[in-house]
């Protein structure tokens, strides 16, 4: 037995000293890339471009005592945005927003977009107005816009701005919005969607 077991341990070892392993590099280097741009110039970020279907937008000044921290956006409409049974926070959410509406007048009154914006004034007190340019998936390029107003205001606040009822059933989905802070005409601060 052990006379047997020698030799194939052998063979074993021998074989992988004996073998020349055999790398293969490609011979050839990746074409050169053009550019695709065929002299196109990227768009300049000072000049302020008026959005499509508005015939004027206010100026843009920002200042770094007024920011937008955090803006929720949210779906009401059961047929186009249906939460998980899985997911207890989503299920409680649509009930949230519809909180009140008992008859079929009161579920269509709610249905639409909501806006939830959370925005600060680290500054002096001062008239402010949180602004949202929108649009909308059946008026297509038409902005509409929403406001609300705060009088010598300071600190944080929570905006709530809804598109719903008549509004969201004729114009449809918001598409695109843009939401500001604006102070004597001119915006302070700004966020705007994808694709605004």
């Amino acid at each position: 037995m052990r006379k047997l077991l020698i030799p194939a341990i052998l063979g074993f070892c021998w074989t992988p000293l004996h073998s020349e392993e055999t790398v293969v590099v490609p011979d050839f280097r990746p074409a050169k890339v053009e550019l695709t741009t065929n002299g196109a110039v990227a768009p300049s970020s000072t000049t302020n471009r008026i959005p499509d279907g508005m015939t004027a937008d206010l100026s843009v000044e920002t200042d770094k005592n007024f920011r937008l921290n955090k803006i929720y956006t949210y779906l009401n409409d059961p047929e186009k945005n249906r939460p998980s049974k899985d997911n207890a926070m989503l299920v409680y959410e649509a009930k949230y927003w519809n909180h009140g509406a008992v008859l079929e007048k009161d579920k269509q009154a709610k249905k639409g977009n909501i806006f939830v914006i959370n925005w600060q004034n680290d500054g002096r007190p001062e008239n402010l107005t949180v602004r949202l340019d929108y649009r909308q998936a059946n008026t297509r390029e038409r902005v509409m816009t929403k406001t609300q107003e705060y009088k010598n205001f300071e600190g944080y606040e929570k905006t709530v701005i809804k598109v719903t009822g008549d509004e969201y059933l004729r114009g449809g989905v918001v598409n695109s919005w843009r939401i500001s802070i604006v102070r004597d005409g001119k915006i302070v601060a700004q966020e705007k969607s994808f694709i605004w």
